[in-house]
């Protein structure tokens, strides 16, 4: 099994006289996941904020070894460091492999309509920040896809999409995830006509 390096995590807080102060200094950050199936993927969270005011306040970690934390529901963040090793080291059932290890049957679902493309493809009710860290990935969405290597920055809006390493080495992808109002393709779709019959009116 192939391991993956640790995501070093440095976090700032206060003290009790109100001076910035290093919270944490992890050299591996604690809420890491690895595949048991896949051989170098997985993820780390670096931190998590629940929906409403953020807390600048506490020391609590929201992102400790224990924590599950999945894709955000409204108003919550996620930040994600994510590994993707070469397409071709997953198993043929990589779909099946790849939700269920990290609990995302919905979300699959949810793209499921271009699953013949990829089988990465997901929707979820967020809008994502991805950054390139290392390697290449390429983007897949229904209509069109961008290769992206470290540097380059997606921004991706709610839309069914996928990841695929078409390369032999691994790629990391810094994700920062923001959980937004559910809205299906469907009504995107409709708003849109309605929005472009009222211009043309």
């Amino acid at each position: 099994m192939t391991s993956r390096r640790p995501v070093r995590r440095v976090v700032t807080g206060h003290d009790d006289q109100g001076r910035a102060v290093i919270l944490f200094d992890d050299a591996d950050a604690p809420n890491t996941f690895d595949s048991d199936t896949i051989p170098g993927f997985g993820a780390t969270v670096a931190w998590f904020t629940p929906a409403g005011a953020v807390d600048h306040v506490t020391d609590a970690d929201p992102a400790p070894a224990c924590a599950k934390i999945d894709f955000p529901s409204v108003g919550e963040t996620v930040v994600r460091i994510a590994d993707f090793p070469p397409d071709d080291v997953y198993p043929r059932d990589a779909g099946d492999a790849v939700f269920g290890e990290i609990g995302a049957q919905d979300e699959r679902a949810a793209g499921a309509h271009s699953a013949d493309k990829h089988f990465w493809f997901h929707r979820t009710e967020s809008i994502d920040y991805a950054v390139v860290l290392e390697g290449e990935i390429t983007l897949l969405v229904d209509e069109g896809e961008a290769t992206m290597r470290a540097g380059d920055v997606a921004i991706q809006r709610a839309t069914a999409h996928a990841w695929s390493n078409r390369t032999d080495t691994p790629a990391r992808v810094l994700f920062v995830l923001v959980g937004t109002d559910p809205i299906s393709p469907a009504e995107i779709a409709a708003r849109r006509t309605a929005a472009a019959v009222a211009e043309s009116a």
